[in-house]
């Protein structure tokens, strides 16, 4: 009787330390595929940052400025800004 009760409890340890095992395994192989997806959302990031900072370059808008479709943008006169005061909030 006891051996059986040994051999189910023995079992059941070697059950438990092979399913973890399992569980680590399956994460150690999804490493791979996240670093790909970081290194591949850092390179869109980079793009993307690229890209915002030639839109906003001053020549870029210069070049905007002189074509057809924004050549009835100014720059405001002092009289034209309003200022608006209000409360600063914390």
């Amino acid at each position: 009787m006891r051996l059986l009760i040994c051999t189910v409890y023995l079992g059941t340890l070697f059950y438990t330390y092979i399913d973890r095992q399992n569980g680590l395994t399956e994460l150690k192989m999804e490493i791979p595929r996240l670093v790909k997806r970081v290194d591949m959302l850092e390179e869109e990031n980079a793009l993307l940052t690229y890209e915002i900072e030639k839109k906003e370059s001053p020549s870029y808008l210069l070049e905007l400025l002189r074509t057809k479709e924004f050549s009835h943008l100014r720059y405001p006169y002092i009289n034209d800004v309003v200022v608006v005061k209000g409360e600063k909030c914390d």
